[in-house]
């Protein structure tokens, strides 16, 4: 009996929820989702911003205006906006800014460095919580005047400072815009210091997407963010260990890598700039490296370890050779002993005869360092060219080796004389530039009066020069300098312009800048590609190239 009431009880049960459900069957009203489509509104946007429905350019510190237009299945005002940008891709780190709006069109100053990014908006109904998204590609530039081009460094006296220009462009094969004063112009009519002599352009490893340039004046030096060459910095931040005295001479970057090292006062400062440094600023330059040497403004670096510096001790004219990584002189056995920091010379007696033989012992040099200059690209080798002169002025060398992460010092070749009578007027000159599309020993540039000479190299004595191009009677030539992008992939034009600046004051003819071509056998063309004038007094030049590339 108390079966069958469990049983009927638990019939009962179903039948109840049975009717339940029929009777309320036909009360739920079943729709779809408010469905946004986002649209960039090209109407109203700015065509040299938005450039495209999917892609917006600008320059960093501008402020970007994007404007989208909404439309929806189930009309509903209660949308609320979110505009992000994001990493282009996994391998790049995110970005400084993320959420940078949340209204429907888009009002905001964008200061990421310059790279390619994704800008992303969402919009998001709040009654059904569903969001939808739009991409854009959005690329970042520098200011016109931060890309590529060569800085024209010159002197304003009448202006009580130094200013910049900059000719935007690498090789020179069109005329290209020219942007004149740009440091006053980025830095409210502040003047450089009058009298700075050197620019420096420094890139760091590629990945790191960071560039500097630096100049250097009597008594003190400056930095400049290389997107539009506004102040960043000056010497007395830039050390650890605040020098006595700032002569500043060079500074650099070994091959696009990541140790910065600059010589100031004859004595070598280093700091290392990396992806996990770099986020945690002032990188400062440590102590001054100390030795028996007093050092040449030139740095000699190896292709495979960047860390390896071959310096030139212009006291004991002899070179050295330190380990930047371990602080170290190379090789680590042997004493700091002026003349004696490599093992003695082991190429024999002949192959140092000053009249016949083309050795040379890097413990015993015995001249005077000018110039050194690599002349094959760093992606194949790191061959430098060093110039050389006597006390007397009257006897002038190139030296060609291979900068190494140790030397036997055996070297039997390598050693040219330059003569004055087969290489005229080179006991007088005192700007050299080198390429680097041509087989060793190769070619060099130096310039003597009004003229640019080639000179080729050959053994012993046998070296020759020709007048490769002239400037108008008392021209004085400023700045020489082959162009070396540093690009990561080399483009065509590396190593085919010779870029000059002149003083041609005398002859009426102002200040200029000429591109000079030159040919697969290293000789200069006679039409310049481009010439620049409307200069003021030019004191250096150096290429700039598009950071991070």
């Amino acid at each position: 009996m108390k079966k069958i009431f469990v049983i009927g009880t638990l019939l009962l049960a179903f039948a109840c929820c049975f009717y339940a459900c029929k009777k309320d069957l036909g009360n739920y009203d079943y729709s779809d989702a408010n469905v946004i489509t986002i649209k960039t509104d090209m109407v109203t946007n700015d065509p040299n911003m938005v450039v495209t429905a999917d892609s917006v350019v600008l320059r960093q510190n501008d402020s970007i205006r994007v404007n989208i237009l909404v439309s929806q299945t189930k009309p509903s005002s209660d949308l609320s906006y979110t505009w992000m940008v994001v990493q282009a891709n996994s391998t790049l780190g995110n970005p400084s800014q993320t959420v940078i709006g949340n209204t429907q069109n888009l009002r905001a100053k964008i200061t990421m460095v310059p790279y390619l990014y994704k800008l992303v908006v969402g919009v998001k109904d709040n009654g059904t919580g569903i969001t939808y998204y739009k991409y854009f590609a959005l690329n970042v530039t520098t200011a016109p005047w931060g890309d590529e081009g060569w800085v024209i460094l010159q002197n304003q006296p009448g202006q009580n400072g130094a200013d910049i220009s900059v000719i935007t462009t690498a090789a020179g094969t069109t005329q290209a815009p020219v942007y004149s004063n740009v440091y006053a112009l980025t830095n409210n009519g502040k003047k450089l210091p009058l009298g700075t002599y050197k620019v420096n352009v420094l890139d760091y490893n590629t990945s790191l997407r960071l560039q500097k340039v630096s100049f250097f004046y009597p008594n003190g030096g400056l930095e400049v963010k290389a997107i539009d060459f506004t102040d960043s910095s000056i010497h007395s931040s830039w050390f650890m260990v605040q020098p006595s005295t700032y002569n500043l001479q060079t500074n650099g970057v070994v091959n696009t890598g990541q140790y910065e090292y600059q010589i100031n006062n004859d004595q070598l400062y280093g700091r290392r700039v990396n992806a996990t440094s770099i986020k945690t600023p002032p990188i400062k330059f440590g102590a001054p490296i100390l030795g028996t040497w007093t050092l040449s403004p030139y740095l000699i670096n190896n292709l495979s370890s960047e860390n390896y510096y071959t310096l030139y001790d212009k006291a004991n004219r002899c070179f050295l050779l330190y380990n930047m990584e371990l602080g170290t002189l190379v090789p680590t056995n042997r004493t700091d002993v002026a003349n004696s920091h490599f093992v003695p010379y082991a190429g024999g007696a002949a192959a140092l005869d000053p009249i016949n033989g083309s050795g040379f012992d890097m413990n015993n040099i015995r001249h005077n360092l000018l110039y050194a200059e690599n002349v094959q690209p760093y992606s194949a080798s790191t061959t430098f060219d060093c110039f050389f002169r006597n006390n007397a002025g009257d006897s002038t060398w190139v030296y060609q080796f291979n900068a190494g992460l140790t030397y036997a010092n055996n070297f039997t070749s390598g050693r040219y004389l330059l003569t004055d009578a087969k290489v005229p007027g080179i006991n007088k000159a005192s700007l050299f530039a080198c390429p680097t599309h041509l087989s060793n020993p190769g070619k060099f540039y130096y310039a003597n009066s009004n003229n640019i000479y080639v000179c080729t190299v050959a053994s012993l004595a046998n070296s020759t020069a020709a007048v490769g191009y002239s400037f108008p009677a008392g021209t004085v030539v400023k700045a020489m300098k082959v162009l070396k992008s540093g690009y990561a992939t080399i483009p065509t034009y590396e190593s085919r312009v010779l870029v000059v600046a002149t003083d041609e004051t005398a002859s009426g003819g102002g200040h200029k800048v000429y591109f000079l071509t030159l040919n697969a056998s290293g000789l200069i063309n006679s039409t310049p590609s481009s010439v620049y004038g409307g200069f003021d007094s030019i004191t250096d030049i150096a290429f700039k190239k598009t950071p991070g590339i």
